[in-house]
C-alpha cells in the first residue's frame, strides 16, 4: 500500500515540507475512493482467507507465489501493484492540474492519463 512519503516521492516533492499534506491526503482519500467505486475492487483485509497460494520452484530467481483470495473482489499482489500506479498516476494529474481539463498554451486539452484508465480496464470487475 501507498504511504504519503511515497506519494511525494512520485511528485517530486520534498519530504519534510508538510504545507501540502492536507491536499495530497485528500486527493489520496478521493483516488482511492475513485478506485474502489470505478473496479468494485479492494484490497484484502488482515487475516483474510486465501483459496489457493501456488509456488512456481523451478523458477529462477526465487519462486513465485500467486495468491487468489476467497472474494472475487478482492485485489492479489500483482493487481495491488497495478491499483498502486493507478492511484499515483490520477493524484499525480489531479495534483499538477487541479481541474477535470486544463487547456495549456497551445490550447491542447488535457485528461486523465491514458495508462490510468488502461490499469482501470484491467482490475474493473465486470458488471452485467
Amino acid at each position: 500500500m501507498l504511504t504519503l512519503d511515497l506519494l511525494k516521492a512520485h511528485l517530486k516533492l520534498d519530504p519534510a515540507d508538510t504545507s501540502e499534506d492536507v491536499l495530497l491526503t485528500a486527493y489520496w482519500a478521493a483516488t482511492v475512493g475513485t478506485f474502489r467505486t470505478e473496479s468494485k475492487r479492494r484490497w484484502p483485509t488482515v487475516g483474510e482467507p486465501a483459496l489457493a497460494t501456488a509456488s512456481e520452484p523451478t523458477t529462477n530467481p526465487p519462486p513465485l507465489a500467486f495468491t487468489r483470495y476467497l472474494d472475487p473482489a478482492v485485489l492479489n499482489p500483482d493487481e495491488q501493484a497495478m491499483a498502486d500506479q493507478y492511484i499515483l498516476l490520477t493524484l499525480g494529474h489531479w495534483y499538477e492540474n487541479r481541474q477535470e481539463v486544463v487547456a495549456d498554451v497551445r490550447a491542447v486539452a488535457v485528461q486523465v492519463p491514458m495508462a490510468a484508465q488502461y490499469l482501470m480496464s484491467l482490475l474493473r470487475e465486470p458488471t452485467l
